[in-house]
């Protein structure tokens, strides 16, 4: 079983729970203290964001390709949701169809930057009547998302737990949300598969068998030290 790994561009915030992670994140100052020297806001110690990917049932095509298929693109999806990261939404933009095209839920980022990990796993395929598959993901947040305050201070957000999405692909020349129709048949995203009212029960019932051991929740150890903030006098 071969695991694929992506690695995030450094400022994107990504989470299972559909990016919602970011709302309780910031503060205001009040005045009581003064600001940390722009000059002395510590580097990002730590080895980006990633997600792997990986195919843990035997599949024949064309569901072993659509399931490959299925964990790249949403991948991408997860890791566009950040306004900065243009050239990958647009890449996303490319692979989905137009009536799921929705630029409205990206979320600025309010981190210095983000470490850890996510696993998505493709645990099963099946072949629907209109010609599109439905892939089974399971999304294990392990070791887990990490993100660094402008304080240095490295916290856990909110939203990291185990998920299901089953996303429709489809083999077909249709034109994508984003890009010219193409001259051949390409995968295409039909449906994110996002299912928002399943119960852990049900998410257990499907991902468990299925769930890597051990389970790390953890942040990996700094690439580098941490400089101290210092204030201006």
């Amino acid at each position: 079983m071969a695991a694929r790994t992506i690695l995030t561009r450094a400022r994107v915030v990504v989470s299972a729970s559909l990016l919602v992670l970011l709302a309780a994140g910031c503060q205001t100052d009040n005045g009581a203290s003064p600001e940390p020297s722009t000059s002395a806001l510590p580097a990002f110690p730590y080895p980006p964001f990633e997600i792997h990917t990986d195919v843990a049932v035997p599949l024949q095509p064309p569901l072993a390709d659509a399931a490959r298929f299925a964990l790249q693109v949403t991948v991408d999806g997860r890791l566009s949701n950040d306004p900065d990261e243009e050239e990958l939404y647009e890449r996303y933009r490319s692979q989905i169809a137009p009536e799921i095209d929705n630029p409205g839920i990206r979320i600025p980022d309010i981190y210095v930057g983000q470490t850890g990990g996510a696993l998505q796993r493709a645990v099963a395929a099946r072949e629907l009547p209109d010609g599109a598959v439905e892939v089974s993901l399971c999304l294990y947040d392990t070791p887990g998302l990490y993100a660094m305050k402008k304080d240095g201070e490295l916290v856990k957000p909110p939203g990291g737990s185990d998920g299901l999405w089953r996303p429709q692909v489809k083999w077909t020349a249709q034109k994508a949300a984003a890009g010219s129709a193409p001259a051949e048949p390409l995968w295409l995203l039909m449906n994110s598969g996002v299912l928002l009212d399943i119960t852990e029960e049900e998410i257990s019932a499907v991902c468990g068998p299925f769930r890597p051991d051990p389970f790390i929740q953890r942040p990996p150890d700094p690439t580098a030290a941490t400089q101290t903030p210092t204030t201006e006098r």
